[in-house]
């Protein structure tokens, strides 16, 4: 059973844990005591569904410190929030079109005092065109949609080199085999599945991904278009 005393055990690869420790128990007891229902998981499943998971996403992807970080569709802020509570010296961007969660997770950051933290009250196809377009250094999500769908959301995030990282379950691998059109047409390519330690869960991955281009300009198309056409074989 993971508890809040064993996650600086499981990831000693994070440094200063009397600091982060603290940081991510308040932003779960922000969580549970919120009306506004971000999670599913009980609270008891918590510290190992959400929090272990998230800081084992983010040292798979091997990402250094000082970097942009994009987490799409971050809910409650999994794992973005927990990111920026072990990496403060990098730049973490929260995308969560839901407006609510998006204000939530504003009070979030205030209250965990994460200057390192920005709130995006945004679909991900309308910050593909924004600012942060080919600017990322990683860019990660986990339970969003189906992988085709999904790169459309992430890939124009990140930067020609930068990495994409894909949150997934036991159907990876076919999703994986479903979305070449839509690595090819973004101008990305899978470069690695890695999966989680088995002490943390025996049912998650991450897998990885590499920018290998600018965006071509057409993509990402118009909000709901990627969740309606996936790039697929045609």
């Amino acid at each position: 059973m993971i508890s809040w005393a064993t996650l600086p055990k499981l990831f000693p690869g994070y440094s200063e844990p009397d600091r982060w420790l603290p940081l991510l128990r308040l932003h779960a007891q922000l969580l549970v005591e919120s009306p506004i229902r971000t999670t599913t998981v009980p609270s008891e499943a918590m510290v190992a569904r959400h929090y272990a998971e998230s800081l084992e996403a983010y040292r798979l992807t091997e990402a250094p410190e000082a970097g942009l970080v994009v987490d799409v569709g971050s809910g409650g802020g999994f794992p973005g929030i927990v990111i920026a509570t072990v990496s403060p010296s990098s730049e973490i961007h929260l995308v969560e079109a839901r407006e609510k969660r998006a204000g939530f997770l504003t009070e979030i950051a205030e209250e965990l005092k994460l200057d390192n933290v920005t709130i995006h009250a945004k679909r991900a196809e309308e910050v593909g065109r924004t600012l942060l377009r080919d600017k990322a250094n990683l860019v990660i999500a986990r339970a969003v949609a189906s992988l085709p769908v999904l790169l459309e959301y992430l890939a124009p995030l990140a930067a020609p080199g930068g990495a994409i990282a894909a949150v997934k379950g036991s159907r990876g691998a076919e999703e994986l085999a479903q979305a070449e059109t839509a690595m090819s047409a973004l101008s990305c390519e899978h470069t690695d599945t890695k999966v989680m330690r088995s002490k943390i869960t025996k049912r998650m991955s991450v897998m990885l991904f590499r920018k290998t281009g600018s965006t071509p300009t057409r993509f990402p198309r118009r909000p709901g278009i990627p969740a309606k056409r996936p790039i697929t074989v045609r």
